[in-house]
């Protein structure tokens, strides 16, 4: 036990005496005050797990970003972090603390998981679009979250009349969530609510590496339902 507990101290120790790039795979775009050959000597130097070839991914630990960083590959950190991967960004200031040694606020995990943070972009981006198709939501399995007013069973029998598949869980198969208009409220805001990190978490402990629910709300769902079938719901339902 002694031994156990001696060698954790020491190996917590040397981590702390390591630079917080050693053993991180460090993608490098752009130039930067140093030649690249300086750079490249100093990450190895410091254990980093770099190659000029690295490209911007969601198993890379550091991202040092340079003068002429390709925009493409700018692009892609947006596309990653709206997919739960968020590589540490280094700048040129960034850089030049590292090397003088201020690590401790650099730091990040060896293992990389996602952490999905939902906001108005994926909302945006990824609607429904009740216009492109008699029924945009034939045979797709839908989330309805625990919040929304319209009665569940009438919702419910409604959408399998129609060949939709509605849970009030997230699982392998779901397609399609169903938010309330408060959590839509939230989106705008840049708040949060509990549907949002529900769905954040089982995104997160999922496997998945992509985000790829498609969203809509209650009320848009209710009027195109309403529009289409000559359903009538509570007003509460309609939002």
């Amino acid at each position: 036990m002694a031994h156990a507990l001696q060698g954790e101290l020491f190996g917590e120790s040397a981590q702390e005496s390591q630079s917080p790039l050693a053993g991180r795979v460090v993608c490098m775009l752009g130039s930067f005050a140093q030649s690249s050959a300086t750079m490249q000597r100093k990450l190895r130097e410091q254990g980093a797990d770099y190659k000029p070839s690295t490209r911007v991914s969601r198993n890379v630990h550091y991202v040092l970003v340079g003068r002429g960083a390709p925009q493409d590959q700018l692009d892609y950190l947006d596309t990653l972090a709206f997919n739960g991967y968020h590589p540490r960004v280094l700048r040129q200031p960034d850089w030049d603390a590292i090397q003088q040694g201020q690590w401790e606020e650099y730091r990040v995990p060896q293992q990389i998981e996602k952490h999905l943070h939902l906001t108005l972009r994926h909302y945006q981006s990824s609607r429904v679009d009740y216009s492109a198709r008699m029924n945009p939501l034939y045979m797709r399995e839908l989330y309805i979250a625990p919040d929304t007013e319209t009665p569940q069973e009438q919702l419910y029998q409604l959408l399998g009349d129609r060949g939709i598949y509605a849970n009030p869980y997230i699982d392998d198969s779901t397609d399609v969530l169903v938010i309330s208009e408060r959590t839509l409220d939230h989106l705008r805001q840049g708040e949060t609510d509990e549907v949002l990190r529900a769905i954040e978490s089982t995104y997160n402990a999922s496997r998945a590496q992509q985000y790829r629910y498609v969203m809509t709300t209650e009320r848009e769902l209710v009027q195109w339902l309403t529009e289409t079938s000559g359903a009538s719901f509570p007003k509460g339902g309609e939002g």
